[in-house]
């Protein structure tokens, strides 16, 4: 999941106004801002099919430190910690809170994949909604979609749905297979991973901060 994500952002930003928006934009990233990183220093693992750009043909074979519900909050602790610090608690405990909704939402879309603590005999979460690509497609963008229309303030609306359906079109070869062939290997699929959120963060923090 990406543009769903922040729908959950958007919530979180009209309930706790007082907390700057980038917090709660990086905090809902934060696992897939992680993830790359982790993947390009080798401490966590990914296997691109390149007979398929489908979603699901992606195996993320290890990543018990970035999507795990357990490890990654208290990974994501760390930083909330400097900007509870910095900033104010709600902020800290916000951005934690953010961090963990990711791995709610994955939980619908991902493979049974999902790492629950992220060690020992672990369990995987995953209810599998990208078995079924074209639903996952609507699905997401209905969810951003009607979240966007009924929680933020009718100025933000048109820009940030303009903004959200452009990347799930970006992203929509991953769910429509418009190519036969997936062009990525897995370091450059974390490179664009990491570019994609900053993008599309850096565009909703500009839209929050002048609408």
């Amino acid at each position: 999941m990406f543009i769903g994500h922040f729908a959950v952002a958007y919530l979180l930003i009209v309930l706790f106004p007082a907390v700057p928006p980038l917090v709660i934009l990086c905090g809902v990233s934060f696992p897939d801002l992680l993830w790359p990183v982790l993947v390009l220093t080798g401490m966590e693992t990914v296997a691109v099919n390149p007979d398929s750009p489908l979603q699901n043909a992606i195996r993320f074979t290890s990543y018990p430190y970035s999507h795990s519900l357990v490890t990654g909050s208290l990974i994501a602790a760390v930083p909330g910690l400097f900007i509870a610090y910095f900033m104010s608690p709600a902020a800290g405990i916000l951005f934690v809170a953010a961090s963990a909704s990711h791995w709610l939402l994955d939980v619908v879309t991902h493979l049974q994949d999902l790492p629950v603590l992220g060690f020992g005999k672990d369990m995987k979460a995953g209810l599998g909604l990208w078995n079924y690509p074209k639903a996952a497609f609507v699905l997401e963008l209905a969810f951003y979609t009607v979240i966007t229309v009924l929680a933020v303030q009718p100025a933000l609306v048109v820009p940030l749905l303009a903004l959200g359906f452009a990347f799930h079109l970006i992203n929509a070869n991953s769910f429509l297979g418009f190519s036969r062939k997936n062009p990525f290997t897995a370091r450059s699929y974390a490179v664009l991973a990491i570019f994609g959120f900053l993008a599309f963060i850096g565009g909703l923090n500009w839209i929050f901060a002048t609408g």
